[in-house]
């Protein structure tokens, strides 16, 4: 009877191994890779950042939360862009109002621009007209 139970432990522990190792694997090979030159990123240099409170959210746990409407512009060579980000996290724009006259590393994809901060927060920001800026 013992010799059954340890029997079934023994093979339970090996099961549980085996798909601890096939998930650990297909993770690692799922892992994107950097291929291309615009998933690589560009340095740039942030030239300004604004905030301005949005307004006030009513949300059922929270009395409220304040929204803030980020407009910053960054200069890539010879190209500016501005771009708009809505956030009501406050260590997010704070990184971002310490980033100004400093360089960054951003990604251009279609109207959006990400923005790598040198703590290591990623941004997603809406690209907006020049004429604005």
């Amino acid at each position: 009877m013992a010799f059954r139970e340890l029997r079934r432990i023994l093979l339970t522990l090996a099961l549980f191994a085996t798909l601890a190792l096939a998930a650990s694997s297909s993770a690692q090979s799922s892992a994107p890779k950097l291929n291309s030159a615009s998933d690589a990123g560009q340095i740039s240099k942030v030239l300004s950042v604004r905030k301005t409170p949005v307004g006030l959210h009513l949300v059922s746990r929270y009395p409220q939360i304040r929204y803030y409407l980020l407009h910053l512009t960054v200069r890539v060579d010879d190209s500016t862009y501005c771009a708009e980000y809505q956030t009501p996290v406050i260590e997010e724009i704070d990184d971002l109002l310490a980033t100004k006259n400093k360089d960054v590393g951003i990604v251009i994809h279609g109207k959006r621009l990400l923005v790598k901060t040198p703590t290591g927060m990623k941004l997603k920001a809406w690209l907006s007209n020049p004429n604005q800026c």
